[in-house]
Parts: structure tokens; C-alpha cells; sequence
């Protein structure tokens, strides 16, 4: 009979004993106390906040520490674990020969973790860009099996977006000039401007909205950092440059450009600014709750009955830039901008020049 894998699985079981094993495998005493405090993200166990009988999972950390007692004496011999103390208090220490006694059952794990990556590649040739899989599987068998699944209507991971966009079969190009830090000569063709060549620095690569765009410095443009291009924008193929010296970004520059935007615009002289958002449904209020608009939203009023009407309000510290605009009008009259003035007569400009475009004329 095969022996279960201890180490398998996300459930609290597997997550203690990968913790127990850790703990057993550097040769010190170690308690339930501190396996409970690993598992809880504690500096040590003296910051549990009750003892640990009393923690939830209790149960499931005896079980997981039993098993792998059990698994490294059938491995080492049954003296290669001591034990002092009472149930309470009990503490072990693995003291075999054998630094890593249940490597095979490691090993194992990581075989069929790499099998599921393996099977998720197979299944995703729907959703990652065609020319990401065709660069980076080139030569490779899996590529085949990629296509032979899709012709035999086998794939079962699509993406709503059409990866097919133009110049898209760049990205692997330009993924490459970041990594090697190679300047590139790039015509870019601004909408309704004319083509500009950039001697560009690419720095990071950002898909929004079903589009992709490359970052960098752009010499002699500002901004000086983050400059943008939009790949469908760029006509022609890059070309390389080798006679300057190449211009990283800061350090964690783009941590926080992408910081207070939706999307990838910072308009001109902007400034990030509460921005406190109604909504008039409950469907409303759990779609943002779910997919929030920014990572910095937080609810202010929970969606209920109050004397002037049923609501809910969440608020969101961003530059107000037109994919933010967008994301609110995507919900229509779902949602409402109450705070700031400045920003609620923008939404109220917009939709009252949407309502004249729809509105009846003789």
C-alpha cells in the first residue's frame, strides 16, 4: 500500500506538517507551541494569544506532528526522536543521522506540483499571448501539445480579450531588451500625430485592459521616468542601439508610479485625493467589493437602509485619470462620486454630455 504523502495538499493537516518537518529537521526541541506560532506568523510562541490547546486547528497540529513522528521513525529507526514533558508541555527533537529523512516524500511533492504547472501550461494556450508560448516553448515539445489540444478542443482556460492584438508578437522581443538592459530606436505613432523616433530605454512592460504597454525613459521626453507606449502604437520593428549608455529606473520606481492609478495615465500636474463613491445596489456594492476599482479602496458605509435612501460608500485614494472616469461609468447609474465637489461636477459634466448625444432631436 502506498504511503500517503504528508506534504500534499493545501489542507491545515499538510500545512502543519510541512511545519513540524521544518522545525524537526534542525536538531532543536520544538513544542506544539511553536509549531502553532509558525503556522500563525508569530515572532515565538510566547505571543500566542491562549494557549495552544486552546487555538483553533489544535487538533489538526497533534495529528500532522503524529504523522510525521511516525513517518521519520519508519524512515531513521524508532530512538531517532526524543521526547520530554507531559502532554501539555510535551516537547521533540530529531536526533537521527539523516538530515533530510523524508526527502522522497518531498521529492514527490514537488514532482506533482510541477506536473500541475506543467498541465496548467497545457490548458493555457487560450489565455497567455500566443508569442509569449511561441518564444518561450520554441523547440520544445509542449508547444506541440499546446496546439494539438486546441485542435482537438481539449483547452480548457480561455480569456475573454482578444490576445491577437497588434504587435503583440513584440513582447518577447521587448521582455528581452529590459532583462539586457538594450536601448532600442522605436518609431512611435502617437493617435492622430505623426511618427517620432524614440531612443527608448525599456524598464517594464504593463497590460491594461486588454492592451499592452512598455515603459521606460524616452530621451530627450518627459516624463523623464515612466514615459509610456502603447505596443499597437509602434509601427515597424524596434531596432537596437549599442552606441550610448543604457538608464535603469530607480530602484522600485514603478512600485509606486502604479501606486495611486488606475490603469497606467498620470494626467499632468494630478495629485491623488480621497474620492468617496456611492453605490445604489446591493449588486453594485458586492461586484466593487469583489473587484474593487483600486487597491486602496476601503468602505466607508455598509450597503443598508438610512433615512435618505439605501446605500453603500467606499472610498479610494487615486489621480482621477480616464481609466478611473471609465471604471466608474462602466457601472452606470450604479454608482455615484459624492466627494469631491470638483470631482462629482466632472462625472456630472460627462454624463450630461453623454445624455445629449442619446437624447431625442426633431
Amino acid at each position: 500500500m502506498t504511503r500517503q504523502n504528508l506534504f500534499d495538499g493545501e489542507s491545515y493537516h499538510a500545512m502543519f506538517a510541512k511545519i513540524v518537518y521544518k522545525w524537526l529537521t534542525t536538531n532543536k526541541w520544538v513544542t506544539y507551541a511553536d509549531v502553532m506560532a509558525d503556522f500563525l506568523m508569530l515572532a515565538s510562541s510566547k505571543e500566542l494569544p491562549r494557549s495552544v490547546s486552546k487555538c483553533e486547528n489544535y487538533g489538526e497540529l497533534r495529528k500532522a506532528f503524529s504523522a510525521v513522528r511516525n513517518a521519520i521513525r519508519q524512515e531513521v529507526g524508532i530512538d531517532c526522536i526524543e521526547e520530554r514533558g507531559n502532554n501539555r508541555n510535551k516537547s521533540f527533537r530529531y536526533i537521527g543521522e539523516k538530515k533530510d529523512p523524508l526527502v522522497a516524500m518531498r521529492n514527490a511533492k514537488t514532482i506533482k506540483d510541477l506536473k500541475k504547472y506543467w498541465q496548467f501550461c497545457q490548458d493555457s494556450a487560450g489565455f497567455f499571448p500566443k508569442s509569449w508560448l511561441e518564444y518561450f516553448f520554441k523547440d520544445c515539445q509542449d508547444l506541440l501539445d499546446m496546439k494539438s489540444k486546441k485542435q482537438k478542443g481539449e483547452q480548457t482556460i480561455n480569456s475573454s480579450l482578444d490576445r491577437l492584438l497588434t504587435n503583440i508578437e513584440l513582447l518577447p522581443m521587448l521582455y528581452e531588451a529590459i532583462k539586457n538592459h538594450q536601448i532600442l530606436s522605436i518609431d512611435y505613432k502617437p493617435y492622430e500625430e505623426g511618427v517620432a523616433s524614440l531612443v527608448f530605454h525599456p524598464h517594464f512592460l504593463k497590460e491594461y485592459n486588454g492592451r499592452w504597454y512598455l515603459f521606460g525613459h524616452a530621451e530627450g521626453h518627459e516624463p523623464e521616468e515612466g514615459y509610456n507606449i502603447a505596443l499597437d502604437r509602434i509601427e515597424g520593428h524596434p531596432r537596437e542601439v549599442y552606441d550610448k549608455d543604457y538608464i535603469a529606473a530607480p530602484e522600485h520606481f514603478y512600485d509606486s508610479y502604479f501606486e495611486h492609478i488606475v490603469g497606467v495615465t498620470h494626467p499632468s500636474d494630478a495629485a491623488p485625493q480621497h474620492i468617496y463613491i456611492r453605490t445604489h445596489s446591493l449588486y453594485i456594492y458586492k461586484l466593487t467589493e469583489t473587484k474593487p476599482l483600486h487597491h486602496s479602496q476601503e468602505v466607508r458605509i455598509p450597503f443598508g437602509k438610512y433615512e435618505d435612501g439605501e446605500y453603500g460608500e467606499f472610498m479610494v485614494y487615486v489621480e482621477v485619470n480616464n481609466e478611473f472616469i471609465g471604471r466608474i461609468l462602466q457601472m452606470g447609474d450604479g454608482l455615484e462620486v459624492v466627494y469631491p465637489e470638483s470631482v462629482r461636477q466632472m462625472m456630472k459634466e460627462r454624463v450630461e454630455t453623454m445624455a445629449k448625444q442619446y437624447s431625442d432631436t426633431e
